[in-house]
């Protein structure tokens, strides 16, 4: 007995847990399809990434190229209203300069007295009695706007001229319309006219000069005190402001 027990071949490894070896197989099937599982969804995770960084550097460089353009037409459109402007702002002055050479040669000097108007005599809201001579097709002459005026200005009664802008070489005399930089009568009478209209002003001593006599620089008398004033002024051309000297000599 004892001998048999001796002899006896010890157990086999694992017996009495019948199943493990399947266990383990499968746990291990498990592991790798885990394993297999994390790396699709890491791949998943990287294709999303690369193609939202695609999509974001596309749509970057689609937004650029779209500020690009927009800022090159900006800027095309910019040149063309420079260049347009320039080009306007050049012909208008042509035409000025034109205007004022055709109203010299037509008055190498300031008429000695008012020539006959026969068209009707309208009245500002002020007490200007004015005269359209000749219409214009220009732009209309508004407060603060900076106007390039021919002249010429007699006394009512005598008919004596007492300044003209023709008189010192057709120079325009540049007004800025509501800055008080001319009697109130001038400023009322001028306000809307057309640039090339020729007007005719008829100026009250209550809008002129009242019964101040305005002297020259010997003491001689040009306006006398209560003078009714007139003029016939010609709008020639919009400009910059100039310091002149109203029209009173």
């Amino acid at each position: 007995m004892t001998q048999t027990t001796k002899n006896q071949n010890p157990p086999i490894s694992g017996a009495g847990r019948p199943g493990q070896r399947q266990q383990e197989r499968e746990l291990r099937k498990r592991r790798r399809a885990r394993r297999r599982q994390l790396l699709l969804s890491g791949i998943v995770a990287l294709l999303i990434l690369v193609a939202a960084l695609t999509w974001a550097i596309v749509a970057a460089r689609q937004s650029s190229e779209r500020a690009a353009l927009a800022d090159a037409h900006a800027t095309a459109t910019a040149n063309a209203a420079v260049v347009q402007s320039t080009q306007t702002a050049n012909a208008a002055n042509a035409k000025a300069t034109a205007d004022v050479q055709s109203l010299i040669k037509a008055n190498p000097k300031g008429q000695d007295t008012p020539p006959q108007v026969t068209s009707p005599l309208q009245k500002t809201a002020s007490g200007v009695q004015y005269q359209i001579i000749k219409a214009g097709d220009g732009g209309t002459v508004q407060a603060g706007r900076t106007v390039a005026f021919e002249y010429t200005g007699w006394i009512q009664g005598t008919n004596k001229k007492f300044d003209s802008s023709y008189d010192h070489g057709g120079q325009p005399f540049s007004v800025t319309v509501g800055q008080g930089q001319v009697i109130k009568g001038w400023e009322d009478g001028v306000t809307g006219m057309k640039i090339g209209e020729t007007r005719r002003l008829i100026i009250p001593p209550s809008l002129g000069y009242g019964s101040g006599a305005q002297k020259d620089q010997s003491g001689k008398v040009i306006i006398p005190a209560n003078a009714t004033l007139i003029f016939d002024v010609t709008a020639v051309a919009f400009s910059q402001p100039a310091q002149q000297s109203a029209p009173t000599n």
